[in-house]
């Protein structure tokens, strides 16, 4: 088994170089890692401490070392020693956070299910179209037919997401270079689990398929972006306007 300082160190290469966090998360699954149980519990089974993250939702946390995982004065836990895969099965359908106290990262559900099958975390680049050059929508925007259908499934088991669309769009200097850009309704605190789950989804079929596509989220309670407006943004989920 991988030592924790080993365990460290690829830890910071991966944030320091995004190619090297499949590598980690790879390890991470047979690493010995800690979390948090109460300090007397008769439950039958283990159950692990949760924390509110700053972004509003439970995470169980965990922890790459031992010094990393003591519970801070006034936190009334034991440490309990696991296996990588062996946490992660057992906190299945939570979020979960590496070495929450050191700049660590979030795990959401879908993640964790795609970690555990496919033994890989999917990349996720989100494209903000207000910072973009100028684009423009194409009116026939012609998505295969499996991806609306992947979108829809998926979002069908979000239940805070509100409202999705798809567009095909170029930047205005180069019609030629298009591409599909998903952009979804949901309030800011679900964007980040949002974004992550839809890249995990359809990461494998986008890439077999060969077709370029971006994700680009938006607060529905501040309103349409005007992009969705024009004629060709295609809505294919949520009520109808």
């Amino acid at each position: 088994m991988i030592s924790e300082r080993e365990l460290e160190r690829r830890l910071e290469l991966a944030r320091q170089n995004r190619e090297l966090e499949p590598a980690f998360f790879r390890c991470l699954l047979d690493a010995k890692v800690y979390a948090h149980a109460p300090v007397s519990d008769d439950h039958p089974r283990l159950r692990l401490l949760q924390f509110r993250h700053p972004d509003g939702f439970l995470a169980v946390p965990f922890f790459t070392s031992l010094e990393k995982a003591r519970p801070p004065t006034g936190i009334a836990a034991k440490i309990v020693p696991l296996q990588g895969r062996q946490f992660l099965e057992l906190t299945h359908g939570a979020a979960v956070m590496l070495n929450p106290n050191d700049g660590g990262c979030v795990l959401y559900p879908e993640e964790i299910a795609a970690l555990l099958e496919h033994q890989t975390v999917a990349r996720v680049e989100k494209f903000d179209p207000e910072a973009q050059a100028p684009f423009f929508v194409r009116k026939e925007c012609e998505p295969p037919a499996w991806l609306i259908s992947e979108l829809i499934t998926l979002y069908e088991g979000l239940p805070f997401v509100e409202m999705a669309y798809l567009l095909n769009v170029a930047p205005s200097e180069h019609p030629e270079q298009y591409t599909f850009l998903i952009a979804v309704g949901v309030a800011k605190e679900h964007a980040e689990r949002t974004a992550r789950a839809t890249i995990t989804a359809l990461q494998s079929a986008v890439a077999k398929a060969d077709i370029p596509l971006d994700l680009t989220s938006f607060d529905p309670a501040q309103g349409l972006p005007d992009y969705l407006r024009r004629p060709g943004a295609m809505r294919i989920f949520g009520p109808r306007e």
